[in-house]
């Protein structure tokens, strides 16, 4: 939900409208501010009144400063007030940092001011249970009837770099560096977000703004997104997540950053339970399911990380380098074990070594003894046999080829490391491509450091940290193609007069037909002698597969017979299941014997916070013992799941493998779509569909469904 720049009406418990007046400042305004005020403030370091306001002034916040203590006179030489209804100034932001008994009539005494934003620090709302979550509804009604907004409560501040506003409460902002830069960082965690933000400049990184969101009780993460997305000064988006407050508006903020060029990085806390029980107690957010998430974040352009310091790290290289042109990496080590060592990793996580052209090694070969000449470029194979005159290794002329879109120094020990690294290092900088240096010896390359910091080059103490950083550098982001409703589908909603619960296979059948789904042709029958001739107009062989309301894996619990040749061999299938089953057996499906090159799985989840997501994967019994699907959330274009197909381990067998002929991808893909499209007009009445299996013919044959369920709620 986007404020608008009208009033917007609500409903009472009385139902009588209300009108809440717009918003007194954007978030760009809040972003950046003329006057702070600082409720709270004092001398002492050791609250977070006393460390915010002193970040703010000591660090040199251009505007004008209020600080707000009613027992004292001044503060570092600046006039104090007893509440900021009575400075002088007309604030913009309010800092609130007093115990929580005391906040809210300090947000009052803001909204009768006319500040347009509160920033709350103090801490003991809704992730403290009832009652703070009873006192922190109360502060956001009274705020909005106001027009003011509101950032936080239990949050450590906001940094604009590019504004010189340092207003975070954390002692680390003192040992920070705050050279303007272009990574925007938002984070629900207030001490991770300063943590973080003081080991990434201490790595490299240069912020452009940093905002600690909290509880998200007004103000949430989507509003700052939104804010980055057009934000000039950004470059590339991180953020540290809990939960969401509007999963479909970060979506949508999230595609904004993507089309405006800018990654968004993302560490999501909450993967496992024990995660999610940890988020929940820390700022009462949901953690919701994780590979709905990581699906949903792949479509709208997002990268998630697993590692907040690494996310810092690959967000400079973004910053600095924009997005990559190639995905070729070309490695120069002065060990060969090194180069060993870093062949295997960059297999073991999916990097690619560039391929030098017949060109590029004509050329290496007046350096390098043939024979050894590879890459990675190895110093110790260069002819001279010289570890000290080695000039740039021949990196300028293996960083011209084509095939390279970055480099990577490996720096190892040897005879004058500092002049080594240094040459490297300079001849790197020269190639005008991307250079990482990793330094792998201790304190012996410390001159080598020195060098590449003066050089403002990127370094680090693995390779592992380096390839991580390539690795997210070099990730996918989706360009996002519009799906488009494909002509024939059905109108309305396809389950409607079909009550809660699992519905019948045939029935789900007959709804599928209308989204263009072919099946199995098949009878629905309650007694023996219909069921026989049913079996004679489809043509025997038939297959028997019972029905009832809680039979929901037919060959588990014995429900299905197949290779049903004639009359008698049915009678006596129809009664053994009739006894095994006896009352739960509401009736049986007579169908077709089909047959397929593959057995597939198709499927709707309605997941709580992002809606439908349509599953496709390796089918059958063992479906959920393969566990190789993917998901895509709904609607998709049939193109976006014939490329995400390629994603499934199996994927070979798709494609044909050891002889077997390729499979119709292209129906499966289609399928998909039209499926997707039936998920958004049930809704969430829709909790989820299965068809499984469904036959996956060879190219040009199309598909069939064989068995299908669906489960209906609302």
């Amino acid at each position: 939900m986007v404020f608008s720049l009208r009033a917007k009406a609500v409903l009472t418990t009385e139902s009588r409208p209300v009108t809440h007046p717009p918003p007194r400042q954007s978030v760009v305004e809040i972003m950046n501010p003329k006057t702070v005020a600082f409720v709270g403030a004092s001398e002492d370091q050791r609250k977070f009144g006393g460390r915010i306001f002193y970040n703010a002034f000591s660090l040199g916040f251009p505007g004008t400063i209020v600080p707000v203590n009613p027992k004292r006179e001044s503060l570092f030489g600046l006039p104090c007030v007893p509440r900021v209804s009575e400075s002088d100034h007309k604030v913009d932001l309010a800092v609130i940092a007093v115990p929580r008994d005391l906040v809210l009539d300090h947000i009052e005494d803001c909204a009768k001011a006319g500040v347009a934003c509160c920033c709350v620090i103090t801490a003991g709302f809704t992730e403290a249970g009832d009652d703070g979550a009873a006192l922190e509804t109360q502060m956001v009604a009274l705020a909005r009837s106001h027009g003011m907004r509101l950032i936080g409560p239990n949050c450590l501040g906001l940094i604009n770099t590019h504004a010189g506003l340092i207003m975070n409460s954390s002692p680390s902002m003192q040992d920070s560096g705050h050279e303007p830069g272009g990574i925007g960082f938002i984070s629900q965690s207030g001490a991770l977000m300063a943590t973080v933000y003081n080991r990434g400049v201490g790595d490299g990184a240069r912020f452009s703004s940093a905002v600690s969101i909290g509880n998200q009780a007004d103000l949430e993460l989507a509003d700052f997104l939104e804010w980055m997305a057009e934000d000039d000064a950004t470059r590339v988006v991180t953020l540290y997540v809990e939960g969401f407050k509007n999963p479909a508006r970060f979506v949508a903020a999230a595609r904004r950053c993507r089309d405006a060029g800018k990654p968004v990085l993302m560490v999501k806390s909450g993967r496992s339970d024990e995660g999610a029980r940890v988020t929940m107690s820390h700022t009462a957010s949901l953690a919701g399911s994780w590979r709905v998430l990581e699906a949903v974040c792949r479509e709208a352009g997002v990268v998630p990380v697993d590692d907040v310091n690494g996310m810092m790290q690959a967000a400079e290289m973004i910053s600095r380098h924009g997005r990559p042109t190639g995905d070729g990496i070309c490695v120069i080590t002065g060990s060969g074990g090194a180069a060993a060592i870093t062949t295997d990793r960059f297999n073991d996580v999916g990097l690619r070594l560039a391929q030098f052209s017949p060109e590029t090694r004509t050329k290496l070969e007046e350096l390098y003894i043939p024979m050894q000449l590879g890459n990675p470029l190895d110093l110790g194979a260069m002819k001279s046999r010289s570890f000290i005159d080695v000039d740039d290794g021949g990196l300028g002329i293996a960083a011209a080829d084509p095939d390279v879109s970055a480099n990577l120094i490996i720096i190892t020990t040897g005879p004058q490391m500092t002049k080594s690294a240094q040459t490297l290092a300079e001849g790197a900088k020269a190639t005008g491509k991307p250079s990482l240096v990793v330094f792998t010896p201790g304190s012996s390359s410390d001159g080598g450091r020195e060098v590449v910091r003066d050089l403002d080059m990127l370094s680090y103490e693995t390779t592992d940290e380096a390839l991580r950083v390539l690795k997210t550098w070099l990730a996918p982001i989706n360009g996002g193609t519009d799906p488009q409703r494909p002509a024939g589908l059905v109108d309305g909603d396809p389950f409607a007069g079909h009550g809660d619960g699992w519905l019948p296979e045939h029935k789900v059948k007959s709804v599928l037909a209308g989204y263009g789904m072919a099946a199995t042709r098949e009878v629905a029958v309650t007694d023996i002698e219909a069921a026989i001739v049913a079996a004679g107009d489809i043509g025997w062989p038939v297959a028997l597969k019972g029905f009832g309301a809680d039979i929901l894996h037919k060959s588990d619990e014995g429900a299905v017979a197949l290779e049903i040749t004639d009359a008698e061999a049915l009678r006596v299938a129809w009664n053994a299941m009739a006894d095994r089953l006896g009352s739960r057996l509401a009736g049986c499906l007579i169908a077709e014997m089909a047959s397929g090159e593959a057995e597939v799985i198709l499927g709707i989840q309605n997941d709580v916070q992002f809606g439908p997501m349509i599953l496709v994967g390796l089918g059958g019994v063992l479906a959920e013992v393969l566990n190789d699907v993917i998901l895509l959330p709904a609607p998709v274009h049939p193109d976006r799941v014939a490329e995400r197909l390629r994603d499934l381990r199996l994927w070979p067998v798709l494609e044909g493998v050891r002889g077997r002929p390729a499979l119709d991808v292209d129906a499966l893909a289609h399928a998909a779509a039209r499926l997707s499209w039936l998920a958004m007009d049930a809704g969430a009445r829709l909790q989820e569909l299965d068809i499984n299996p469904l036959f996956l013919r060879s190219a040009g044959d199309g598909l069939v469904a064989v068995d299908a369920r669906a489960r209906i709620s609302g």
